[in-house]
C-alpha cells in the first residue's frame, strides 16, 4: 500500500471503514512513499489503526505551512486537524475515479439500504462482500439497460458462486436448474435468494442444488456414487 486511497480500499475489503482509521503526520518517512508503515509490505489493517502519512508526497502545497517545524503551539489541535484534512483528501481521492455507472450503483445501493426494495433485501445485501456487491449492482444496472434477465442471472451467479453451473430448460415449462457447488449456509442462502429476487424472470421456476450435482447420463463426473442428487 502506497497511497491513502489504496489503503482505504484494502480496509473496506476487510470490513474496516475509513472513519475507523486515524491519520497522523509521520516524523520519519520515505520521500518516495505516501504511507509510512514499519513494514512496507503491510497488506492487512486492524480496526482503529493509526496510519502514518507523508503529507509532502502529494499534498505539500496544503501542508507545508500547516506543519511548519517552527510552529510548536497547539500540537494537539494540529494533530486533530491533520486527521480531519487527510480524511477529506481521502474522500476526494475515492471519488475522483468514479464513472457514471459507479454512481448509479451507489444510488441503487442507497435505495436498498433505505428499504426501497423491502426489508428482506435490505438485510440480505449486507452478507455480500465488497466485490460481490459490485458484481450484483453492475448486473442490476445492465438489467435496466438490456432487460436480459436470464443471461444476467447466469452471469451474476457464476461470478459470485465460482463453481456454479446453470441449466435452462424450456420444453414444457420455463425453468432454471442452479448448481452452486458450495455448502448451504445462512449467508450463501441469503445471497442466492437476493439474486433470484432481482434477476429471475416472472413465470420462471427454479431448482437449487448445493454441493451435490444431479446425475447426467453420459457425464461420468456427475455420476459419482453417494455424490449425486435426483432431478
Amino acid at each position: 500500500m502506497n497511497y491513502i486511497w489504496d489503503m482505504a480500499i484494502k480496509a473496506l475489503r476487510q470490513d474496516i471503514t475509513p472513519e475507523a482509521i486515524t491519520f497522523v503526520h509521520s516524523k520519519k518517512c520515505s520521500p518516495y512513499m505516501e504511507l509510512a508503515f514499519e513494514d512496507i509490505n503491510t497488506a492487512l489493517l486492524e480496526p482503529d489503526t493509526v496510519v502514518e502519512v507523508n503529507p509532502y508526497y502529494r499534498f505539500c502545497d496544503i501542508f507545508k505551512n500547516f506543519l511548519d517545524v517552527n510552529f510548536r503551539e497547539h500540537e494537539e489541535i494540529q494533530t486533530v486537524f491533520f486527521d480531519i484534512i487527510t480524511h477529506y483528501l481521502l474522500f476526494i481521492d475515492r471519488h475522483q475515479g468514479l464513472c457514471k455507472r459507479e454512481y448509479y450503483g451507489k444510488f441503487i445501493l442507497n435505495d436498498i439500504k433505505n428499504g426501497v426494495f423491502g426489508q428482506s433485501v435490505q438485510q440480505n445485501v449486507e452478507v455480500f462482500t465488497l466485490d460481490e456487491r459490485h458484481i450484483f449492482l453492475s448486473g442490476l444496472i445492465s438489467l435496466n439497460y438490456t432487460g436480459a434477465s436470464v443471461h444476467l442471472l447466469k452471469l451474476v451467479i457464476r461470478q459470485i458462486f465460482v463453481n456454479s453451473i446453470i441449466y435452462y430448460r424450456s420444453e414444457d415449462t420455463s425453468e432454471v436448474l442452479i448448481y452452486l457447488g458450495t455448502a448451504e449456509t445462512a449467508a450463501t442462502r441469503r445471497k442466492i435468494d437476493t439474486i433470484l429476487t432481482f434477476f429471475l424472470p416472472l413465470g420462471f421456476a427454479y431448482r437449487l442444488y448445493w454441493e451435490k450435482h444431479f446425475g447426467i447420463i453420459g457425464m461420468d463426473q456427475t455420476m459419482g456414487i453417494n455424490n449425486i442428487v435426483i432431478y
